[in-house]
């Protein structure tokens, strides 16, 4: 390509040259960052950013996991003509890694998980960057992210000014909320998680941000970052500086601050969402099903490099992680190898929900330690392999029964109904985490008839908001949930 030098003297250009673009080790070579606002692009950009990849650069485009693109090995005499052909489609602004380079994931807009709108409010966070924000070097270093939720997909936990999602009732008025976080950061040298500092209405988030930073501009030190700012003034002064932002005009004067924002319509939590605990049972079988596929992949390249010991270990990997994954369907979790696959085997191999040959292999563990020849890692790889296939087997079976019982025979309590049509039962589960906790409650539900009462014990938090709303997802009918003794008691009727 021929040099482009006709937008040298294009403002634009000149800023986005020093904000954009970083040097490589390799010298002569640059690697240049693409700015996506909310993380977005279109189909027409992203065949755009293909056929710039492909002339100017390496022919490849990175994600970054600030929501951006980075084309790396790029030349300096290319720097023009890329500016100039992603201004054509409106990705040229400055800006990447820095304040104005905000982070959020997609929130309640089509999370199920989501309680805020975490993109509506990274907008307006945007909107004020872009209006009257003084410019500063100083506040390059500074990172703001907002997640939907106290999940941290945002990465709000490690940002110098996070913001999660929640709800509270205001005047009376249940009101979208963000707890504040101040004080995260991340470098080579070190991980530091942001401090909840206060929780606020969320249509006063964009003014927390404008007094912490303004604060932070007054008060700092010579070189000092925010961090380092945050944790010399400490928790209690920014509290006490963002504490007028707690409370909001009545609703009759104010009626839009009570509402999310990209929203129209009052806030409610009314069929938000499956709950945690449901989702998080299939992602985390799905995921350990997953893992048991790479490490049999893994396995077979290995073979092919005849490292049969390599093949062995990453066979075995597999093993592990397909009992895992069945595992999680009786609320079980071990972080010891030995006593997941002894529970493995006396709760499915034995009661021959997978092949009954399988505990061969699990003895095998102890008897042949290391595959060192072609015919043992051959062998490993088979028997891992077939356990993978039947345990993906039994984890479809229950996607199709809707279900997570394993057990076969016995009597079947889907038909029968409860003899007086309100035979109780109760489960302890204080201490017991999410989703495990969800799990239980399954379990215990799949085993009882139709019309019984189950009474449920769970602790404060997460396992009290997330168990019921799950179990009520399965169709059955939640009677009460009420806070005893500093827990909580879940009565629930079998459908």
């Amino acid at each position: 390509h021929q040099p482009d030098n006709q937008h040298e003297s294009d403002p634009e250009f000149i800023l986005w040259k020093n904000r954009n673009i970083e040097p490589q080790k390799q010298e002569g070579f640059y690697n240049l960052q693409v700015k996506l606002i909310l993380g977005d692009f279109t189909v027409v950009q992203a065949k755009a950013l293909a056929s710039i990849a492909e002339k100017f650069a390496g022919e490849t485009i990175i994600c970054t996991v600030n929501q951006n693109v980075m084309i790396p090995w790029a030349k300096e005499d290319a720097f023009g003509a890329i500016f100039g052909e992603l201004k054509k489609i409106g990705l040229h602004k400055a800006g990447t890694e820095e304040i104005r380079d905000i982070t959020c994931c997609p929130g309640s807009e089509t999370c199920n998980l989501g309680i805020t709108a975490s993109r509506g409010l990274v907008q307006e966070l945007n909107t004020e960057m872009e209006s009257g924000f003084e410019e500063s070097k100083d506040f390059d270093h500074i990172s703001i992210k907002a997640s939907g939720c106290p999940n941290s997909c945002g990465q709000h936990h490690i940002a110098s000014i996070g913001f999660h999602g929640g709800a509270k009732k205001l005047n009376g008025i249940l009101t979208p909320h963000y707890e504040v976080f101040l004080g995260g950061r991340v470098s080579e040298d070190e991980v530091v998680f942001g401090t909840s500092v206060i929780k606020i209405p969320a249509k006063n988030a964009p003014s927390a941000m404008k007094l912490s930073l303004a604060d932070y501009k007054a008060g700092k030190e010579n070189n000092e970052t925010f961090g380092e700012y945050f944790d010399r003034k400490g928790k209690i002064h920014f509290r006490d500086l963002l504490k007028p932002l707690k409370d909001l005009p009545d609703i009759e004067k104010s009626p839009q601050s009570y509402i999310d924002y990209g929203s129209t319509e009052k806030f409610s939590l009314e069929d938000r969402g499956q709950g945690e605990c449901a989702g998080a049972v299939t992602d985390m079988i799905t995921d350990r099903i997953s893992e048991a596929e790479r490490a049999l992949f893994q396995g077979k390249l290995s073979l092919e490099k005849n490292a049969y010991k390599g093949t062995g270990e990453h066979a075995k990997h597999s093993v592990i992680a397909s009992a895992r994954a069945l595992l999680v369907t009786e609320g079980m979790d071990f972080n010891d190898d030995w006593e997941c696959l002894k529970k493995f085997q006396s709760l499915v191999i034995d009661m021959e929900i997978v092949s009954a040959k399988f505990a061969k292999l699990i003895d095998s563990f102890e008897s042949i330690p290391e595959a060192t020849d072609a015919k043992t890692a051959e062998w490993w790889l088979s028997e891992a392999g077939q356990l993978l296939e039947e345990c993906k087997n039994v984890q479809n079976k229950m996607q199709e029964d809707k279900s997570l019982r394993m057990r076969v025979g016995g009597e079947d309590p889907k038909g029968s109904k409860a003899a007086n049509g309100n035979s109780k039962q109760s489960i302890d589960l204080l201490g017991v985490k999410c989703p495990f906790n969800y799990v239980k409650t399954k379990i215990k539900l799949e085993t009882m008839a139709s019309g019984s009462i189950l009474e449920v014990l769970l602790d404060e938090g997460e396992p009290s908001e997330n168990v019921p709303r799950s179990i009520k997802n399965d169709g059955h009918k939640v009677v009460s949930l009420t806070e005893e003794n500093g827990h909580y008691k879940l009565i629930v009727e079998k459908a």
